[in-house]
């Protein structure tokens, strides 16, 4: 209790007052007289035009946002927040409102259920709705059930369809959203932005009904019918390059849960997500979802319940739990010390709400956390940072603690049956006192860091045994010598800028096309740190254009290489294949890491430009010969293939290899075109601009010709990707007519 009143000195009506001035100071009147206009105190429109000013920025540089409330219990609730959340939208633009379910109070029977429908709907849904925004709600665990009191078990519950009819009777529901058409009673569903190329899922996780009426009236619990159609219908069918954020009420892991029972009732559900994301397999009541092809990535696992704030990293997931709205004291218990001073909910100050506004940036892999009420902004990063057990990192901006991401202890409030104390650990990783990340055993955690503002940053921590082999990745077309000699983009006049962006771009292993004897010549004097593997594609194997792979030879010993023809007879030189322009070459390398011993095949080529066929049985033909040779070692194919992803050939190899570029763990970067043609652009479609469009329309030529690509195989992580847009020095032109494309790759 100590700890809230000196928070609530701490932002006091003159903090507030500061802070909103700090934030949007030429809307402060329209605020105030907002305020003033519904009876709150003068300060909440001094505060609040802060809040909107920092959304406003938030929606300029992020690609989509929303507000998240959760855990409204409507008649402990001064209803406050409904009015705000229709201000801000009507200010920000921000006009997504995802609730995450239990609007009743948790005591009063059948009349108090119904006053809380009315309350709901008028206070809440029409409000966020007369101020043109969407809402989208998820079904709680009383929604809509209740006991008659504490010590009671009987209560009343509505039936599952009539709380179908209730939460699914939204506007936006009934316009965007896409539900099951085999189960009337379904509050379960998912709906599209496909300006930002994200789709979010809302899952029930209560969905039938008890019979014994043991506390709540309804079973904790997914049935079949519905993680069926998640699986097969909200991930599966999620686009290429796109993102989902998934929501429901009750939280799935350890952690954000504070019931150790919902790990085991819920493991089918957490198991289809890790399975998504992680590109594996599972299985629901004898059926089989292999989403080892899937090319999107889910952000994060968005809940309520458990009345608090804290987050935890498994398996590659976030999953999120946010405080209640309503105006209870458990979620200054619940949420130390991930969010550090929370204030008691006070009536008549902005304490009486706790909501967020999140907003979704891709190009910097963060979730932006905006706070309404009590609590800190804070911004969650997607991108893990790795470290090696007994290793260490300095961290800056900030003071930090770090705790275990799935390991915590719960012990009852002695005096508040429904309170929970939790005692979390630093077995993982910790933080010492200089500020450092010390990795002390495998597995996750999660850091948290205060700002000086007070601001803070949530960062993923995994802790590996050893150091994996992570290397940089690359293919560059680098552009034959004779069809621009005289021109400014002669091969004199470019090489030294190309070779300067090779060594910028930090390869450990890259595969090039379009390498002539000379250039050949050139870049094997001045890459003296790599070594250049590749026969040119005549028949003697000398002169022509050359498919070269080179590697960092310091880092690597070299098990098998050689050259082969994309034809019918591989190991005749010079031969065409399958009705080809000309000769067409695969190099190849099977390489071991010295430091770690890992083995991988890295294959590169330069598929036909005139004959699919050509392209498509060249291209299976060097999976093939890749099997071969490894044994069974991870992949990485590399090359120019002349084609979009959405030809035969592409999707040939995709069934067998996976394409980096949407296999990234973090969002990829620069222009979707992968050729350029020497036109310089002052405005590229970026990579995530396309990515907002379904496959077909984003390869239209008009956006550019993607073309250049880096496959691997399913043990290969891609930790990071990039299409490298970076001109000559000094000039508006390009050491090449292509742009390298390159990634982080990890093979365990």
């Amino acid at each position: 209790m100590k700890k809230g009143k000196t928070a609530a000195n701490a932002l006091s009506r003159r903090g507030f007052l500061k802070a909103g001035l700090a934030g949007a100071a030429m809307t402060l009147a329209d605020w105030r007289l907002w305020a003033a206009e519904e009876g709150l105190p003068e300060y909440y429109g001094d505060y609040l035009v802060g809040v909107a000013g920092r959304l406003r920025a938030l929606s300029a540089k992020c690609d989509d946002g929303f507000f998240f409330i959760t855990d409204l219990h409507i008649p402990s609730n001064r209803c406050v927040s409904g009015r705000i959340l229709a201000k801000l939208i009507a200010d920000t633009g921000v006009k997504k409102v995802l609730c995450g379910g239990d609007m009743p109070e948790a005591f009063g029977g059948k009349a108090s259920v119904d006053r809380t429908i009315a309350a709901y709907r008028e206070q809440w849904v029409k409000a966020v709705e007369n101020a043109g925004g969407e809402f989208y709600p998820a079904k709680g665990n009383h929604d809509f059930t209740i006991r008659d009191k504490p010590s009671a078990a009987n209560g009343f519950t509505y039936s599952n369809r009539e709380a179908h009819d209730i939460l699914m009777d939204t506007a936006a529901v009934k316009a965007n959203a896409v539900v099951n058409l085999e189960d009337p009673e379904a509050c379960y569903y998912y709906f599209d932005a496909p300006c930002g190329g994200i789709r979010y899922i809302v899952a029930d996780t209560t969905d039938s009904v008890r019979t014994d009426r043991t506390y709540w009236a309804v079973k904790y619990g997914m049935g079949e019918r519905q993680l069926k159609w998640l699986a097969g219908n909200a991930l599966a069918t999620l686009p290429a390059g796109w993102v989902a954020v998934v929501m429901h009420h009750i939280p799935i892991t350890g952690i954000v849960s504070g019931e150790a029972e919902n790990q085991t009732i819920f493991a089918p559900w957490c198991n289809i997500l890790e399975a998504y994301q992680n590109r594996g397999k599972v299985s629901i009541g004898g059926r089989d979802y292999d989403f080892s092809n899937a090319q999107g990535r889910i952000l994060c696992s968005l809940t309520g319940h458990e009345h608090a704030e804290r987050q935890t990293f498994r398996n590659g997931l976030w999953h999120i739990t946010e405080p209640c709205d309503a105006a209870y004291s458990d979620y200054i218990v619940g949420s130390s010390p991930w969010c550090k001073d929370l204030p008691k909910k006070d009536k008549g100050t902005v304490f009486e709400q706790t909501f967020d506004a999140i907003h979704i940036d891709r190009k910097n892999n963060v979730l932006h956390f905006t706070r309404v009420g009590g609590g800190a902004d804070r911004a969650v990063r997607l991108a893990p940072l790795y470290l090696t057990a007994g290793g260490e990192m300095r961290l800056l901006d900030g003071t930090w603690d770090c705790y275990d991401a799935d390991r915590a202890r719960k012990e009852r409030n002695p005096l508040n049956k429904y309170q929970s104390f939790f005692r979390y650990f630093n077995d993982v990783a910790e933080i010492s006192s200089s500020q450092t990340l010390v990795a002390k055993k495998p597995g996750e955690a999660v850091a948290l860091g205060t700002r000086a503002d007070g601001k803070r940053d949530v960062l993923p921590v995994v802790v590996e045994a050893a150091a994996r082999c992570r290397l940089r990745v690359g293919s560059y077309n680098i552009r034959f010598t004779t069809g621009d000699v005289g021109t400014e983009n002669a091969w004199e006049e470019r090489r030294d800028d190309l070779v300067a962006l090779i060594r910028r771009l930090d390869l450990d292993v890259f595969g090039a096309q379009e390498v002539r004897p000379e250039q050949a010549a050139f870049l094997r004097e001045r890459l003296t740190e790599f070594e250049f593997i590749g026969d040119h594609r005549a028949a003697d194997r000398v002169s022509d254009e050359a498919s070269p792979v080179f590697y960092r030879k310091s880092r690597f010993d070299v098990e098998k290489r050689g050259t082969f023809w994309l034809c019918e007879t591989p190991y005749v030189p010079g031969v065409v294949g399958w009705g080809a322009a000309c000769p067409r070459v695969c190099s190849y390398l099977v390489l071991r890491e010295k430091a770690s011993g890992m083995r991988f095949c890295f294959a590169n080529t330069h598929t036909d430009h005139v004959s699919a066929e050509a392209r498509e049985k060249g291209m299976l033909l060097i999976i093939n010969r890749m099997k071969e040779f490894g044994g069974g070692a991870p992949i990485i194919f590399t090359g120019d293939h002349n084609c979009p992803e959405t030809d035969a050939p592409a999707i040939a190899v995709a069934k067998i290899l996976r394409n980096a570029l949407y296999e990234s763990e973090t969002s990829p970067t620069g222009p979707w075109r992968t050729f350029n043609g020497w036109k310089h652009l002052d405005v590229e479609t970026s990579v995530l601009d396309a990515f907002r469009l379904k496959p077909d329309p984003r390869n239209d030529k008009r956006f550019g010709q993607r073309i250049d690509y880096i496959y691997v195989s399913p043990a290969v992580r891609v930790l990071d990707y990039a299409t490298v847009a970076e001109p000559r020095t000094h000039r508006r032109l390009y050491p090449s007519d292509h742009f390298p494309v390159v990634a982080t790759v990890q093979i365990s």
